[in-house]
Order: C-alpha cells, then structure tokens, then sequence
C-alpha cells in the first residue's frame, strides 16, 4: 500500500508518541498513534485505523487523543499531514 504524508512526534515523560495521519492510494485516510518508550521493548500502538474522508480521521486521531490524555486539549493535529 502506498501513503504519502508526514509524521508528528510528541514528547510526554519518558513516552513519545507518533502521529500520523495519510492518504492511501484507495482512497482513505489513515490515522495511527505510536507510543514509544524507552522502558518498554516494544512500540505500543494505540490507534491503527481507517477512514473516507480526512475531517473524519482527524476527528477520530483526536477523540484517541482525549481518551488517552482527557485532562489536557488536544493539539491541532493537522500538523501531522
């Protein structure tokens, strides 16, 4: 499968967390969230998903977003595109 897009790190603690949302070559946007940590082996991911149209992926990395950190708003996840 072919995506084009970029990649948006942010750190928090001793995680980083990897966004990234991209169109395929279908036709839909996916959305992923990646978290790293140096304590863990492997990378826990957190959101691995597809949507039709882009307004719905970045409504649906952001709602991720809000579940994994309710107590802070959400960054403008447009910067990972």
């Amino acid at each position: 499968m072919k995506v084009v897009g970029r990649t948006m790190l942010i750190p928090k603690g001793d995680s980083e967390f990897e966004i990234s949302i991209r169109a395929t070559d279908e036709g839909e946007w996916e959305g992923r969230i990646i978290e790293y940590n140096l304590n863990r082996v492997l990378p826990t991911p957190h959101l691995h998903h597809s949507w039709i149209s882009l307004e719905a992926a970045l409504a649906g990395v952001t709602r991720r977003w809000q579940r994994l950190f309710p107590e802070e708003e959400p960054p403008d996840f447009r910067d990972a595109l």
